[in-house]
């Protein structure tokens, strides 16, 4: 049975949760949110926490917790590939802003929500199921792929 953790970051960690939704993984983020009220989310929808919060070592959880201790971004993404292995066979199929999947969309519906150059030089585009954000395959993934590439993911 294959197992793909589900994730809940502490607002400490935007960055590392915009990345693990990159690469696909279902992510809770919020930038205001308190130590227990994540708690409980990651225990209601049995998720892993992610977190930089002294908070969180101070008594035994009843989710698995894992603490980072580093500062950057490709040290935390190690860190949480080693505890629970990444792949990369659903990146880019999650909003990095809001995490729901995204859904392949036919370019004619898209030719007047992006700019006429990218309708013009793209092929396939996707739009986030929840918040409508359309993304195609531009130079931001190019650098995406090329980040994890470097770190090795």
């Amino acid at each position: 049975m294959n197992f793909t953790p589900k994730f809940a970051v502490d607002k400490m960690l935007g960055k590392l949760a915009k990345w693990l939704r990159l690469l696909g993984y279902d992510t809770f983020y919020r930038n205001k949110i308190k130590p227990a009220t994540l708690l409980s989310i990651a225990q209601s929808d049995d998720r892993i926490i992610v977190t930089r919060n002294h908070y969180f070592l101070k008594h035994p959880f009843p989710v698995p917790i894992l603490f980072l201790k580093a500062n950057a971004l490709e040290q935390q993404l190690l860190r949480v590939n080693e505890q629970y292995p990444l792949q990369r066979k659903k990146a880019f199929s999650r909003c990095p802003l809001c995490n729901n999947v995204t859904t392949s969309i036919e370019k004619e519906y898209v030719e007047r929500l992006v700019p006429e150059y990218v309708f013009n030089t793209q092929e396939h585009f996707h739009q986030c199921i929840r918040c409508g954000k359309i993304y195609w395959n531009g130079t931001h993934l190019q650098k995406a792929l090329a980040f994890l590439e470097k770190i090795g993911l």
